[in-house]
């Protein structure tokens, strides 16, 4: 008997109780007997803390679980059956399997609190008790959920993961600036998701991007209040893959919620992708929601930027070409407003790391590598440098606006923290340990005279390790002792070249003279030609000032 139902679920493949007991009965047994043998059955799965209507429950055989095929089962009858929790795992899916805790409480598709509504925070509480998802802290990121199928994400994933965020906030700055240029939202209320904090809000939801908007169509007359309503712009994004339905369908589930909110406004839905499935296409045009894609709204040559951008931030490895692939990019996206800000700390590594290539060719380098000790403990190194059986270089880097000062706090949570769990991680310990260890804090600002004392002080106390510290001024003359025309241009621009100092550099400038074309008639003048022979014309008098009709009657 318990062969059989396996067997018959090896065929049907995961899913729910009430189908196995339905394939039962067509093979001529009773449905009551059917129901009891599957309820009894100790040889199939059955998930926990997840009840599908009529008690119905999803079955899964241990050998299918965590795979491809037992989560698009799983997130296939969660969206026919509960759009909360469905809605949660297709989110996460679209994005990878695993993506920020703050961004997924935007993405799920539920809202922060609403009466008859499953919240955020109640979905993701629910998931983690089913076992379906897991939570961790990423280095650099924050914490962090994915997908049950493995016990921590591996560094290539946070890699690409934080890919795709740097250019995700790239985008949303570009879609900020955009929605201004059109005034589709009043200047000064656009707001974007953020690291950290408070998320921006419309209605009793989350968004990536909302902003007030005063256009005709979206505004109402408030009686009540005897003034204009004004109406909302809002929009998520998604980078990285073509749209399929089941995943923009968190996004229509909180469209559709908000709409039934009779005190919110009228709003504007925009869902930004690098493209659709035609059923996703479809699909958002019946919903009354616009699917917006980044070359219909910036044109090919930003798109292929923003793609560029992410192939090159996800790569952990620095490449003899990396530096001018970001230098290029970057030129591609500097009239975005607030794409160097959103992008100094991953071009700032990139910048040390060429440098370091320059200086130490006969080196391997990788970027933002992720150090673990036996308590479970973990750092992350910005810019690795290893030479073999020689040195290995742990460098932290902080890139800062021009005269920016770091915060003493940074500085003490990386000698306290992160130091002590790179040096008791096994590469340190095993791989490491006939080899120099230098920890080096590498920034385009500058650092207090108690930051540099700090360092000087743990420098002076230990003797196994070495520090050493480069700062604006040491950092300019490196990258300007090098041959690196791209490198150079792009420090000056985004680290060197205060906003200040470029204004007085301008206007001390000598003024250009315009070229004369050699056929105008004007190369062939002398300068005796532009000399004045008539004496100047003196101060008037009272008699020029004297009208022409008044006649002197003293002459007459």
């Amino acid at each position: 008997m318990a062969d059989s139902l396996t067997c018959l679920l090896q065929t049907l493949r995961p899913c729910l109780s009430t189908e196995l007991v339905a394939a039962l009965v067509k093979e001529g047994v009773a449905p009551a007997t059917a129901r009891q043998r599957v309820s009894r059955s100790t040889e199939i799965k059955k998930l926990a803390h997840l009840v599908f209507p009529r008690g119905a429950r999803f079955v899964y055989l241990q050998s299918d679980y965590a795979s491809p095929e037992f989560w698009h089962e799983l997130v296939k009858r969660l969206l026919q059956h509960s759009a909360s929790y469905g809605g949660g795992l297709a989110a996460l899916m679209a994005r990878g399997g695993v993506m920020p805790v703050r961004h997924f409480l935007i993405a799920c598709g539920a809202p922060i609190a609403q009466k008859g509504h499953i919240p955020a925070q109640g979905v993701l509480d629910r998931l983690k008790s089913a076992q379906l998802v897991t939570c961790f802290d990423a280095p650099g990121i924050g914490e962090c959920i994915e997908l049950a199928q493995t016990v921590e994400a591996t560094p290539w994933e946070l890699n690409r993961l934080r890919a795709r965020l740097n250019t995700e906030a790239v985008l949303l700055s570009a879609v900020k600036d955009w929605a201004r240029n059109l005034a589709l939202v009043s200047y000064n209320t656009v707001a974007l998701r953020a690291t950290d904090g408070g998320q921006p809000r419309v209605g009793t939801f989350n968004w990536d991007l909302t902003g007030a908007s005063y256009l005709g169509p979206l505004t109402q007359w408030d009686k009540a209040a005897n003034k204009k309503k004004p109406g909302y712009l809002v929009c998520d994004v998604l980078l990285g893959v073509n749209v399929a339905a089941h995943e923009l369908q968190p996004f229509i589930n909180k469209c559709t919620s908000l709409r039934a909110l009779a005190k919110v406004g009228r709003c504007m839905q925009v869902f930004v992708a690098d493209g659709y499935t035609p059923e996703a296409f479809a699909l958002a045009r019946e919903s009354g929601v616009v699917p917006a894609t980044t070359t219909s709204l910036f044109g090919l040559e930003v798109a292929k930027a923003l793609r560029e951008l992410t192939d090159i931030l996800k790569d952990a490895y620095l490449r003899p070409d990396s530096f001018d692939r970001v230098a290029a990019v970057f030129d591609k996206l500097s009239h975005i407003e607030g794409a160097a800000t959103n992008l100094r700390g991953a071009l700032f590594e990139y910048i040390v790391a060429d440098l370091v290539r320059q200086r130490d060719p006969h080196t391997s380098i990788d970027l933002n590598e992720i150090l673990k000790d036996d308590a479970g403990g973990q750092a992350e190194v910005d810019v690795l440098v290893y030479h073999a059986n020689q040195s290995v270089r742990f460098i932290e880097c902080k890139g800062y606006k021009p005269g920016g000062t770091v915060p003493d706090e940074m500085v003490e949570v990386w000698l306290k923290e992160r130091i002590p769990v790179m040096r008791r991680s096994p590469q340190a310990t095993w791989q490491w340990r006939e080899c120099r260890q230098v920890f080096e804090y590498w920034t385009s600002g500058v650092l207090s005279e108690r930051a540099r004392g700090l360092i000087a002080d743990e420098a002076a106390r230990v003797r196994r390790y070495d520090f050493r510290v480069v700062e604006g001024d040491e950092l300019g003359r490196l990258v300007a002792s090098t041959n690196s025309t791209a490198l150079k241009k792009t420090f000056r621009q985004h680290f060197q070249a205060h906003p200040l100092s470029e204004i007085e550099r301008v206007a001390k400038r000598p003024p250009r003279r315009l070229a004369i074309p050699p056929s105008s008639r004007l190369s062939t003048r002398n300068p005796s030609d532009f000399e004045i022979t008539t004496p100047l014309l003196g101060a008037p008098t009272a008699e020029d000032d004297a009208p022409d009709d008044v006649v002197d009657s003293s002459n007459s």
